[in-house]
């Protein structure tokens, strides 16, 4: 994959970290098709570079993906998208919102605010933004 192809876009000044932001964006493409099974995705370099981040950055979210059975690290070829099962759609789409939170709710729980206080605020904004 080309790396102009990807259309990675991250917010450097937003309150969402960047691995968080790269992690989400790659899982999406992933669940979604835009990056097929087999594909090879760039090296960390490439990626760190093209992106002007830290490569560990980038080697921490692929470790991630790795775990979570979405790319596969080949010695000496690359990485590449796994052509492991993906999980149904409904169930790819709760991960892709929940990955979506965990910044803002690692935020939260940062301030000092308890797991209660965190899930009301969550409720209450949803709840405002459904009205609007």
């Amino acid at each position: 994959m080309k790396l102009e192809n990807l259309n990675l876009r991250l917010e450097p000044k937003g309150e969402i970290p960047i691995y968080v932001q790269l992690k989400n964006q790659l899982r999406y493409k992933i669940h979604h098709g835009e990056l097929a099974p087999g594909e090879q995705l760039p090296t960390l370099r490439e990626l760190a570079s093209h992106l002007s981040i830290d490569g560990n950055t980038v080697s921490r979210v692929y470790r991630e993906l790795e775990d979570e059975g979405l790319i596969e690290r080949q010695q000496g070829r690359g990485t590449f998208v796994s052509h492991k099962e993906r999980p149904a759609p409904d169930e790819a789409r709760r991960k892709d919102a929940e990955a979506a939170v965990d910044g803002v709710v690692r935020l939260l729980l940062g301030m000092n605010l308890t797991p209660a206080e965190v899930a009301g605020i969550l409720r209450d904004y949803a709840e405002r933004l459904h009205k609007e």
